[in-house]
């Protein structure tokens, strides 16, 4: 997480008592994390544009998960002490700042967790369902002992693409 910024969120629809007592102003807490790669490139039908920014967004999405869990378990006295004024139910935006693009500038991609605490508790229990399969699919690897069995994974950002390159010839992953 490069920055967390407290945000001022109108009322919304929903709120009755925003409704029936005037303005109230809520706050919400967006994580960022800048990205020095190129944004990318939205020129797909939208089907396959929301998968990228959906594939962009997950560590994000993670980052955001951990958080709740260490302000639930009141872990939150970083040394910044930037946690310590936010509640679980202050997470809700999110945001991945490329400092390039194919025209040169700076974009952003943005995404919202949900509007009410329902609903990103069941986006981050997703997350969270998600990184149990991917662990789960770890330990049945190791478990096998079959190199054999050891592809990339669909996570660009994966360890796995950096090493699968470095089996070499004649390695133990070569003999089977």
């Amino acid at each position: 997480v490069d920055r967390l910024d407290f945000i001022a969120i109108p009322p919304s629809p929903r709120d009755v008592f925003a409704q029936q007592h005037g303005e109230v102003q809520r706050t919400a807490v967006r994580i960022v994390d800048y990205k020095t790669g190129k944004a990318p490139d939205f020129k797909y039908p939208p089907a396959t544009n929301e998968r990228i920014a959906s594939e962009n967004m997950w560590q994000l999405k993670i980052y955001a998960l951990l958080l709740r869990e260490m302000i639930a378990n009141g872990k939150n006295n970083s040394k910044s002490g930037n946690l310590k004024n936010i509640s679980a139910q202050d997470l809700r935006l999110l945001r991945l700042m490329y400092l390039t693009s194919n025209d040169g500038e700076a974009r952003y991609l943005d995404f919202d967790l949900g509007e009410t605490e329902e609903e990103r508790d069941d986006n981050l229990q997703q997350v969270h369902r998600e990184l149990v399969e991917v662990w789960e699919g770890i330990i049945s690897l190791v478990d096998s002992q079959d190199a054999r069995k050891f592809v990339h994974c669909d996570r660009k950002f994966c360890f796995c693409h950096k090493i699968r390159c470095k089996f070499e010839h004649g390695s133990l992953y070569q003999q089977f």
